[in-house]
């Protein structure tokens, strides 16, 4: 932490460029600086790194449905005004720039002067970085500079495809090279201690490790649509197992130690962000942001905190014992505090996606999602959500998530019963995260623990992972919940299409994102099986990015309209894209062209016509196909 001002002289005085692919070839400039230090600068390249992860996941979060925010007086000071609609108008992109400058720029100048030296560790690791934050920025904008990034202020921009067939070739000689000894051993490593790398402490075969593991995440967006065929989902289950049984394996965590601005987590309730001027850096708004309605139903909210009626019976068929319980999934209380307002009713409350409540409405009515402290009257003891402390972690990714890619493999090879014992391995290693099996009992109006927490975790199994129903929407969904807070929540949205009853599509004939036994809130409030009869649709909300919702009326005659259009994709940084590389805006259909936030990722179309989609109804399909 104590480096990262470093690279701000840096990158002001760098020529002000727009991409960043190959960072070998760097262009000199006499007036640039040209003397930098790779150990200096790797600290400070790993921070970037790490808040190009927060940036896709502050998108991600709400655009995945997955929160809302309480009314426009929350937001209007923000780039996010009108209940989020304001996307279209930001003048910077902080992903973007995260990763041409921040990181891009910083790169370029590292394995410069890791070359001269011959510190091939640090290009190693650089390499890695880069990989990452190239494969966030192409999910979140697509097209973008790469073959000719960083030759020009306005150079060309390659298509997805090109971006995914450089990525993949990219990641195979990485992987090459972190099993060459010349590279590991080389006698000529510079020192890379805790103090350079906060993750690893310049272990090369974690960061190896860590590297197969961003293989396997890109390997999975091969399903379902791109190349789902028993080569690939055999391919990806052998590349998790590969990671999974490295003895060097471990989760890539950015850990924060808690303090002052940098040295808080971005998620946690100091909200610190970094603000060098031409960044429109923001913090977190969580704080004022609530629930879904959507994501509420998939963890299972009650209309009120509730007693559980003795005849109720688990997966194991034992009775539960009586107590006070407010949510379904077991990790909800872990994720998030009920708060006390309004009616005085102990609930957590959600709210469905659209511009917000009425501003007369108090967000504190609604949960507190830092989970940081025992605020509530319950006395509640949990641990807190590892994600939202001021001493939490950015994770590049998960364990849980792994298992998920595989168990996502496993069904599209036919081997169903395998990819629900999969699934449940990775519910349960995000219960660990969340401490629910740490944690014994729910607790009632006195504080004091009546239910056991394995009766409410066989209760939970019962209803979300019934195995005869086992289907790939019970898959996706419980990857859903244990993405929170993590980028690929919204990019397995989108890989999924926004499967709904909505749109009419569907995977293996279900409707992906049709939450099921969702709580009747017009009964009793008993916990009663019964009482888990209603379904939820994932449905378009009422403006999350306005310009998207918006009719024939609003844009004209020849503005594409259907009332299935989704968004896909966030358009190019504004301020240097537009000032700078019109003309390419302009040839790829991107400049001040709505319908290019709703352009299918590459990933997203059905290239193989491999049967696993069925469309009805008007959904959108056939709407911007070609890539």
């Amino acid at each position: 932490m104590k480096r990262i001002l470093y690279i701000i002289s840096v990158v002001i005085l760098t020529t002000m460029l727009t991409g960043c692919e190959n960072w070998f070839d760097v262009n000199t400039s006499k007036d640039a600086p040209v003397t930098v230090v790779c150990e200096e600068v790797m600290p400070s390249l790993l921070y970037f790194a790490t808040q190009g992860v927060y940036d896709f996941t502050e998108y991600a979060t709400y655009l995945s449905q997955c929160l809302t925010t309480g009314g426009k007086a929350t937001t209007s000071s923000l780039p996010y005004k009108n209940g989020w609609g304001g996307f279209m108008n930001m003048n910077r992109h902080p992903q973007w720039r995260r990763h041409y400058y921040d990181v891009g720029v910083n790169a370029q100048y590292l394995i410069a002067d890791a070359e001269a030296k011959g510190a091939r560790n640090y290009i190693l690791v650089t390499r890695t970085l880069m990989l990452n934050s190239l494969m966030l920025t192409t999910d979140l904008f697509g097209d973008m500079p790469l073959s000719e990034a960083y030759k020009s202020n306005n150079p060309p921009y390659d298509s997805q495809a090109e971006v995914y067939a450089y990525m993949e070739q990219e990641f195979k000689d990485l992987l090459a090279l972190y099993e060459d000894d010349e590279w590991i051993n080389c006698p000529t490593n510079t020192v890379m201690n805790e103090k350079r790398d906060r993750m690893f402490a310049g272990d090369l075969l974690k960061w190896r490790a860590f590297t197969k593991a961003l293989y396997c995440r890109f390997f999975i967006r091969k399903l379902p649509n791109w190349d789902n065929t028993p080569e690939t989902c055999n391919a990806i289950i052998k590349a998790v197992d590969d990671v999974l049984t490295d003895g060097n394996w471990a989760e890539p965590l950015y850990k924060f130690s808690g303090g002052v601005a940098e040295q808080n987590c971005p998620w946690g309730p100091s909200m610190p962000k970094m603000n060098l001027g031409w960044a429109q850096a923001r913090e977190n708004l969580l704080n004022s942001a609530i629930p879904s309605t959507f994501f509420g139903n998939m963890l299972g909210f009650y209309p009120k905190a509730t007693k559980i009626a003795s005849s109720v019976k688990g997966e194991d068929g034992k009775s539960l014992k009586s107590g006070t319980i407010f949510a379904l999934d077991p990790r909800a209380t872990r994720m998030m505090h009920f708060r006390e307002d309004g009616d005085k009713t102990k609930a957590l409350r959600s709210l469905r996606n659209n511009i917000g409540m009425d501003v007369s409405m108090k967000n504190t009515y609604y949960p507190d999602l830092y989970c940081t402290t025992n605020k509530d009257s319950l006395k509640n003891t949990y641990k807190s959500n590892p994600y939202t402390r001021d001493d939490g972690y950015i994770a590049y990714i998960t364990e849980e998530e792994l298992l998920f890619i595989k168990a996502e493999a496993q069904y599209w090879l036919g081997q169903k019963t395998e990819a629900y014992n999969t699934t449940k391995q990775a519910i349960e290693r995000s219960f660990e995260r969340y401490s629910v099996r740490g944690n014994i009992g729910e607790i009632d109006d006195k504080g004091k623990v009546k239910v056991d927490e394995e009766g409410l975790i066989n209760l939970f199994y019962s209803l979300r992972m019934p195995a005869d129903k086992f289907t790939i929407a019970t898959l996706m969904q419980q990857k859903y919940v244990a993405m929170y807070l993590q980028p690929e929540q919204w990019t397995d949205v989108r890989r999924y299409n926004y499967s709904s009853v909505t749109n009419g599509i569907t995977y293996d004939g279900v409707p992906v994102y049709k939450v099921e036994n969702v709580y009747d809130q017009t009964k009793d409030g008993q916990v009663k099986l019964d009482n888990f009869n209603q379904t939820f649709d994932l449905t378009r909300p009422y403006n999350i990015y306005a310009p998207e919702w918006l009719t024939e009326k609003d844009q004209g005659a020849s503005f594409k309209f259907t009332a299935n259009a989704w968004v896909n994709r966030i358009s190019a940084d504004p301020e240097t894209e537009e000032k700078y590389n019109k003309a390419e805006l302009e040839r790829i259909g991107a400049y001040k062209n709505p319908d290019w936030m709703r352009k299918r990722m590459v990933w997203q179309l059905d290239q193989n016509s491999g049967g696993a989609i069925t469309t009805k109804g008007e959904g959108d399909w056939n709407i911007l196909q070609n890539n």
